[in-house]
């Protein structure tokens, strides 16, 4: 069971790294998009479910603690 907390823990880490790199690019090339309110917003509630998923990532490599 531990291999797979720890195989389960690696996969969200990389989807999030993954997920913050495609916010990344999302932010650089928004334009005019980012002044609108609408759209930082988003990007908020977007790093939120980042930062989430990274703990969600370490308590599995952690078994959950």
């Amino acid at each position: 069971m531990r291999i797979l907390n720890i195989l389960s823990g690696l996969a969200v880490l990389f989807t999030t790294l993954a997920f913050g790199h495609l916010l990344h690019h999302h932010f650089l090339n928004a334009g005019e998009a980012l002044h609108s309110p609408l759209f930082l917003a988003g990007m908020i509630i977007c790093v939120g479910v980042g930062i989430f998923s990274f703990i969600g990532g370490c308590l599995l490599l952690r078994r959950g603690r």
